[in-house]
């Protein structure tokens, strides 16, 4: 006996980008030493982050080609999945900044106002455990105002959305999602590259 359930349209999709970048180690190597450095002459910013170290938002004046490949990427997935409502393809202006995060050190809860598209990737990861991206569930709390108990069957993670960070990840999402970083315990240091992708008319 077959039953019929019906068709279902998943609507008001959450479009989250997940990409490697090629050749990621040579380019991390690279990358990590440029960063610390900068570190070494920068004393950061303090806005979401706790305990760890933000590079101020001028990213792609000094990381160099390996900075400037890691946007280049992060831009041409934005351009991807994006277009403008007569079709054509959007215009972008950036912003990046740097991360580095000893153990114990997380990222509170927050959105990228004004941004298109946020995007994290992955420089060093480190050994331990922790330190996920979570993309919070825009719908709460009415999803859960009715019935707490039920979810929606085959539609995907509800509340939170967890991703393990891993060297040469890439990820995009809507800016306006709130997002945070669980606290990492583990043994050195942790560095990502933040980006503000935002539309240029």
């Amino acid at each position: 006996m077959t039953t019929d359930a019906g068709r279902v349209r998943a609507l008001f999709a959450t479009p989250v980008i997940i990409d490697e970048l090629q050749d990621a180690d040579a380019l991390n190597a690279a990358l990590g030493r440029t960063i610390a450095e900068r570190r070494a002459a920068d004393s950061g910013l303090k806005l979401s982050n706790r305990g760890g170290w933000q590079s101020s938002h001028d990213f792609a004046a000094w990381s160099g080609e390996e900075g400037r490949a890691v946007i280049a990427r992060a831009l041409a997935l934005a351009s991807a999945h994006a277009q403008r409502g007569d079709g054509g393809a959007p215009g972008w202006r950036v912003e990046a900044w740097a991360n580095i995060s000893g153990p114990g050190a997380f990222n509170m809860p927050h959105v990228h106002g004004g941004t298109y598209w946020a995007a994290v990737y992955y420089v060093r990861v480190g050994d331990g455990d922790g330190g996920q991206l979570v993309l919070h569930d825009p719908r709460m709390p009415a999803l859960r105002m009715h019935a707490p108990t039920l979810r929606f069957r085959n539609m995907g993670p509800e509340l939170k959305a967890e991703i393990r960070p891993r060297e040469g990840l890439l990820v995009l999402f809507p800016g306006w999602l709130s997002h945070s970083v669980e606290p990492w315990h583990g043994s050195g240091e942790r560095i990502s590259v933040a980006m503000n992708i935002r539309a240029a008319g």
